[in-house]
This record gives structure tokens, C-alpha cells and sequence, in this order.
């Protein structure tokens, strides 16, 4: 027998928040160039424009996964447990890219420190709670 357990309003209220999420994480994502821009000597702001393409790709393959978890989510399907999977292995290697190796420590507190733990937070969470809820039945 296939029974459907209904999820908490909890669960619904993560969903949404993590659509939340991830439009602001759309938002911080073109507001960094400009405030980049503005706060970083010409050299450095080269540097950050150098980026290779295979990091945006990858960038952008984190945000789209990130995106499809959560509507996976809504629709209730175990498959959102990949796609968060995805998100938060692509979003470590931008954000440690990101620090090491572009260096953007010295430039601001918020872009070094407080964004990315927030995005490899909310990506860790997103990724165990949907575990969670399939071993919960939430989702199927």
C-alpha cells in the first residue's frame, strides 16, 4: 500500500524560502560585478573579469540545479536530492575558487566571508533536508 504523507507547513515554507534564496542569490550575482567594479583597483577587477569560461559554466550549472531542486521540491519528487547534490559540489569549488585562487579576501568582508558561508550553508541544507523528507515520505 502506497500511502501519500502530507509534509508539514514547514516544509512548504522552505520551499519557498529557498526560491527566496535563490533569486537573491540572482540579485548578489550582478550586484557583485558592479560593487566589484567600484571597489577593486583596475588590476584586480581584470583579474576577476579574466575568470576562465569553464566557471561561469559551472557557475551556472550550481544556480539552474539549485533552481530545479527546489521546484523538484514543490512537485515533491526525490530527484530535488540530486539536483541539490549537483548545487552544493559545484557551489564548494566556485566559492573555494572563488577565495584561493582569485583572492577576493582583501577586497570586501560581505563578498569573502559572509556570502559564500551563507551559499555553502543554505546549499548544505537544502541538500540534507531533502534527504530528510524522503525518508520522511514527504517526497517520492
Amino acid at each position: 500500500m502506497n500511502l501519500d504523507i502530507k509534509p508539514p507547513n514547514s516544509f512548504w515554507i522552505v520551499a519557498f524560502s529557498a526560491l527566496f534564496w535563490s533569486i537573491i542569490e540572482i540579485y548578489f550575482s550582478s550586484f557583485e560585478i558592479e560593487f566589484l567594479q567600484q571597489n577593486l583597483t583596475t588590476e584586480e577587477f581584470e583579474k576577476m573579469l579574466s575568470l576562465p569560461f569553464w566557471y561561469i559554466i559551472v557557475y551556472m550549472i550550481a544556480l539552474f540545479s539549485e533552481i530545479i531542486g527546489i521546484f523538484m521540491l514543490f512537485i515533491r519528487q526525490k530527484i530535488a536530492i540530486k539536483f541539490f547534490g549537483v548545487s552544493l559540489i559545484t557551489l564548494l569549488f566556485i566559492e573555494f575558487y572563488w577565495l584561493f585562487i582569485i583572492d577576493i579576501k582583501k577586497t570586501s568582508a560581505l563578498f569573502s566571508i559572509i556570502i559564500p558561508i551563507a551559499v555553502i550553508a543554505i546549499a548544505t541544507f537544502l541538500y540534507f533536508y531533502s534527504k530528510n523528507a524522503v525518508k520522511k515520505g514527504w517526497i517520492k
